[in-house]
């Protein structure tokens, strides 16, 4: 029974449990997908079926991570399938479980919503806080609930992508001018293409007797 409800792993060379990095971030990088197609769908098609058909499935693999075994999460499951082929990359399992038990948390206001049919700025809102935090997470590597546990002081060994041992990198002017740059040259980019391309004229309807 412990095998089944049971956190992280035991990895030799590891004196804590651990969970493999490149499955958390492939399983992150599905569910933002999934995610963003549910609520595009909205728009589209003028219904929440596919938002709360995926809500529904983000609030099991929350629920089975943190309640049950990571290594049974469907999305975990699939992610890890797809980089099965790359070398794992073991970080501590304590602020992973942290990082996640904020996701059950907002699974449970979550299902309260969907219940209950309840269509609120604050239940969009949620929506859009998991997209940013898988957003993060997938692309950057990022794990905020992990720094979140690092600032609550409580002892770390090896956070995703080392980010609670790592001092922030000293500020860097010339970096910072050369994005400032690029950004005015993008927005310039969009003036003359709207003005020059997309400017819409009304149209002149001549009516032939």
């Amino acid at each position: 029974m412990g095998f089944f409800l049971n956190f992280g792993e035991n990895i030799d060379g590891y004196e804590y449990k651990v969970i493999n990095e490149r499955d958390a971030r492939a399983s992150a990088g599905i569910m933002f997908l999934l995610g963003l197609l549910s609520l595009f769908s909205v728009h589209l098609y003028r219904t929440i079926f596919w938002a709360e058909l995926f809500s529904i499935t983000f609030i099991i693999e929350f629920f089975v991570r943190v309640l049950i075994n990571p290594k049974y999460a469907p999305y975990m499951l699939i992610g890890g399938l797809i980089v099965s082929n790359q070398q794992p990359d073991w970080v501590e399992a304590k602020p992973k479980r942290f990082a996640w038990l904020l996701g059950v948390i907002l699974g449970v206001i979550m299902t309260y919503y969907i219940i209950f049919d309840i269509i609120t700025p604050i239940r969009l809102g949620i929506c859009w806080l998991c997209l940013f935090l898988l957003f993060v997470e997938s692309v950057f590597g990022i794990c905020l609930g992990c720094l979140l546990y690092k600032k609550l002081k409580w002892k770390t060994y090896n956070c995703p992508g080392g980010i609670c041992d790592v001092a922030p990198p000293p500020y860097n002017k010339r970096k910072l001018i050369v994005i400032t740059a690029f950004l005015g040259l993008f927005f310039l980019t969009y003036v003359s293409l709207k003005s020059y391309k997309f400017n819409e004229k009304p149209k002149i309807i001549i009516i032939k007797e």
